[in-house]
C-alpha cells in the first residue's frame, strides 16, 4: 500500500482532520479554555430509578440460566428505557445522553447482562438508524424499537474482522434487476442477534471506481437466507445476553435498506460506537460505586488481629484508590455525556478515553475489593466472582483497549501534524490555558502537565515524522498521559471531596513521572517477542 492509499484509508477510518479541535484534541496542542466545558447536568432525581428496581431483575438467576427473562425485557420496554433517547416524535422518551447514562449507571450496578442488552439495543443497535437513517427508515423502525416490541442488534464482528473493521469479508453485491443487494458472509458474537428483529450489518460493497468500501445495511432477522448458526453462545461473563453467530447466504436487501451513503459504513460504525463506549462508562460507574460500598463495609466490619481491616495501611490504600477511581469514572462519564448533549459531532477521543479508563479502572477496583474480602470473594455466595467475570468484557468489547489506546494517540498526533504543515497555525500551540477555578494546587499542576504533554507531542512528531504510526510504545505512552489529563479535568469540572481530588491528581500525575523518551526496555521487549514468534 502506497502512502496516498494509506492516507485515504486513515481518513476513511478516522475521518478527515477536523480543523476545529475537540476538547481532548486541544490538549495535544497544549490548549484548554474553560468555556469549552459544558454546564453540569441536573440529574436529581430521576423517577425511573425507583421504577427500575421494581422490575424484579435477578442477576444471579440471569447469570445461572444464561437468559434475561421475557418479563424483564417487557418491563424495560413498558418503562420506556428501551427507547429513552429516541425523540418523542418516533415514540421515544426524548431524553438526553446524560439522563440515559445515569439510568444505565443504575442498571450496571444491578445486572451487567441486562445493561449490556440495553446498550446493544439502544446505544448501538437502533442508534445507527437514529443517526444515519432516512425519514422513512426512522418511521418504519424506531417506534417499535422504542416500545421494546422489537429489539435491535449491531452486527460487525467476523472471524477476520474485530477491532479492524476494515477487514470485513461479508459482501453486498448490487443486483440491478432486483433493485437491491445480495448479501453473503458470516458474522460472529452479535449481542442480541437471535432475539433482534432488525440488525445493522456491515458489508463490503463495490464503488464506481471499482474499489471496495464498507457500507451499512438494515437487515430484518426473518430475511430468507439469514440463519443463526449459534443462537446463544456460552460465555465466561455477561452470560444473560444472547450472543449469536450469523450466516448470510444470498440474502436480498432492498436498496431502501442501505443505511447512510454507499461506502460510508466505517463512519456509521465508528460514530455509533462512540455512544456505546459512553454507555460503557456509565455501567462501569454504577458497578464501581457498588464495589466502593462493599469494600468499605467489609473493611469496617471484618476484624483481624484484634482490629478492623480499615485500621491497616495496606487496606487504607486500597479503599482510597477505589474511591478515587470511582469518582473519576463518574466524572468522566458525566463530562463525556454532557459533551454529547451539546451536539458536538466529534467526541470520538473523549468516548474512547472514557471506555479505556472506566474499564481498566473497574478491573483494578474489582481486584482490590476481592483482596479486601480475601477468601470469601472466591465463592459464589458473594457477587464478586460474577462481577469479575462480567467486567472482563469491558476491555474487549466495542474496541479492544490496546487498539483504542493507539487510536487515541494516533488521532491526536495526526491533528497536530496537519496543523504543523500550515505556519499560520503555529501560534495556536502552547497558548495560555484557562483552567477551571478551585483547588489551585491541582489546577496549576494540571496546567503544567498540559504544556509538558504538548511539548512531548511536538518532540514525537519531530523525531518520528510519518513513521510514528509504527511506534506503538510511544503512542501508548502519549495515550496514557492524555487519559490522565482528561479524566482529571472531568473530576475538577464535577467537583467533590477535596481529598479524593488531590489523591486522584497524584495518581494521574504519576503518568508524567515515567520517562517519555523511548525506554531501554523497548528494544529488549521487541527482541524477546521476535525470538518467540519469528515475526519482526
Amino acid at each position: 500500500m502506497g502512502m496516498e492509499e494509506a492516507r485515504k484509508l486513515a481518513e476513511e477510518v478516522l475521518g478527515k482532520p477536523s480543523g476545529k479541535a475537540s476538547l481532548v484534541k486541544s490538549l495535544f496542542f497544549g490548549r484548554f479554555s474553560n468555556d469549552r466545558l459544558p454546564p453540569l447536568p441536573n440529574l436529581d432525581p430521576l423517577p425511573l430509578l425507583e421504577k427500575l428496581h421494581s422490575i424484579g431483575i435477578d442477576p444471579v438467576q440471569i447469570d445461572r440460566d444464561q437468559n434475561i427473562p421475557d418479563h424483564v425485557i417487557k418491563s424495560l420496554g413498558n418503562l420506556g428505557l428501551l427507547g429513552l433517547t429516541i425523540p418523542e416524535s418516533y415514540g421515544g422518551g426524548g431524553a438526553s445522553q446524560s439522563t440515559y447514562c445515569r439510568l444505565m449507571e443504575e442498571l450496571g450496578a444491578l445486572c451487567a447482562s441486562t445493561a449490556i442488552f440495553v446498550n446493544a439495543h439502544q446505544s448501538i443497535g437502533l442508534k445507527a438508524i437514529l443517526l444515519f437513517g432516512t425519514e422513512e427508515q426512522k418511521k418504519k423502525w424506531l417506534p417499535s424499537l422504542a416500545s421494546g416490541e422489537k429489539i435491535a442488534a449491531f452486527s460487525l464482528t467476523e472471524p477476520m474482522a474485530g477491532s479492524d473493521a476494515g477487514g470485513i469479508q461479508t459482501k453486498a453485491v448490487w443486483d440491478s434487476g432486483k433493485k437491491g443487494y445480495i448479501l453473503n458472509g458470516t458474522k460472529q458474537w452479535t449481542t442480541n442477534g437471535s432475539i433482534a428483529s432488525v440488525l445493522t450489518v456491515m458489508a463490503k460493497t463495490k464503488m464506481e471506481d471499482g474499489k471496495e468500501k464498507v457500507s451499512a445495511f438494515l437487515v430484518p432477522s426473518d430475511s430468507p437466507g439469514l440463519t443463526f448458526t449459534a443462537k446463544a453462545l456460552e460465555k465466561v461473563g455477561i452470560r444473560g445476553t444472547r450472543t449469536s453467530n450469523l450466516s448470510f447466504e444470498n440474502v436480498f436487501v432492498p436498496q431502501e435498506n442501505l443505511l447512510g451513503k454507499l461506502g460510508s459504513g466505517l463512519k456509521v460504525c465508528l460514530t455509533t460506537l462512540d455512544f456505546g463506549r459512553t454507555t460503557f462508562g456509565a455501567t462501569c460507574t454504577g458497578l464501581s460505586k457498588k464495589l466502593l460500598e462493599m469494600a468499605k463495609k467489609q473493611a469496617i466490619e471484618r476484624i483481624q488481629f484484634g482490629k478492623p481491616l480499615a485500621h491497616f495501611e495496606m487496606v487504607q490504600y486500597k479503599l482510597a484508590k477505589i474511591a478515587a477511581y470511582a469518582a473519576a469514572t463518574e466524572a468522566t462519564t458525566q463530562l463525556t455525556a454532557a459533551l454529547v448533549d451539546q451536539g458536538l459531532e466529534d467526541v470520538m477521543l473523549e468516548a474512547a478515553i472514557l471506555k479505556v479508563f472506566a474499564s481498566e479502572s473497574l478491573w483494578d477496583m474489582i481486584y482490590e475489593t476481592m483482596q479486601i474480602f480475601g477468601g470469601r470473594s472466591f465463592f459464589t455466595d458473594l457477587p464478586l466472582e460474577r462481577m469479575m467475570r462480567d467486567a472482563r468484557l469491558n476491555m474487549i468489547g466495542e474496541g479492544a483497549n490496546e487498539v483504542l489506546r493507539v487510536f487515541i494517540g494516533a488521532v491526536g498526533l495526526r491533528e497536530v501534524g496537519e496543523a504543523l504543515k500550515n505556519p499560520r497555525k503555529w501560534g495556536t500551540f502552547l497558548s495560555q490555558c484557562q483552567l477551571m477555578k478551585g483547588n489551585e494546587k491541582v489546577v496549576m499542576g494540571l496546567q503544567k502537565r498540559i504544556r509538558l504533554f504538548s511539548w512531548q507531542v511536538l518532540y514525537t512528531l519531530a523525531r518520528y515524522r510519518e513513521g510514528v504510526v509504527e511506534e506503538q510504545f510511544v503512542i501508548n505512552r502519549l495515550a496514557s498521559k492524555v487519559i490522565s489529563l482528561y479524566t482529571l479535568m472531568a473530576l475538577l469540572w464535577k467537583g467533590g471531596d477535596k481529598n479524593i481530588i488531590d489523591l486522584y491528581a497524584s495518581l494521574a500525575f504519576e503518568q508524567f513521572d515515567h520517562p517519555f523518551i523511548p525506554s531501554h526496555l523497548d528494544p529488549l521487549i521487541k527482541k524477546v517477542a521476535n525470538d518467540m514468534t519469528g515475526i519482526d
